[in-house]
């Protein structure tokens, strides 16, 4: 499995990887969402977002207790998606720590922070730089045409 800048890049589940997306909201759950429709095995945890499409245990994601519960210890992957880096750095390495998780994709929101999570073992997905290349591709077509006429 690979996260890339522009969003999730799969090849399809690997013998039932389970992955565990943290925190979020919409963004977590999305995440969740796209990950299940292309056959992983997927669970979510987030304090006040309550998912009807994906299965999610309702508590803090940097809550040992709470991981425990819903499964860290047999995830393959783990996405951590808080709107906060710093949550989303404590919250992955209490994963790692307490886990033993290898594969933790941590939500950067500050493109000068990606460095830092690369540092410590985990693979930085900045949110600011894929949603600025998304736009960017989006507007191409109609910026070419502006361009031409």
């Amino acid at each position: 499995m690979k996260l890339g800048l522009t969003g999730i890049e799969t090849s399809g589940p690997s013998d039932e990887q389970a992955v565990l997306v943290l925190g979020g909201k919409h963004v977590g759950e999305l995440i969740a969402q796209r990950l299940q429709a292309d056959g992983y095995s997927v669970g979510l945890v987030d304090e006040t977002h309550d998912s009807e499409a994906v299965p999610t245990n309702a508590g803090d994601p940097s809550d040992v207790r709470i991981l425990a519960e819903a499964g860290a210890a047999d995830a393959s992957v783990v996405v951590v998606a808080t709107p906060r880096d710093s949550r989303n750095l404590l919250i992955a390495q209490l994963v790692r720590a307490h886990f033993d998780v290898t594969d933790v994709f941590v939500l950067v929101n500050s493109p000068d922070r990606s460095d830092l999570v690369a540092d410590v073992g985990h693979e930085p997905v900045c949110a600011t730089t894929a949603l600025s290349e998304a736009v960017v591709a989006d507007l191409e077509p109609t910026v070419s045409e502006l361009d031409t006429a």
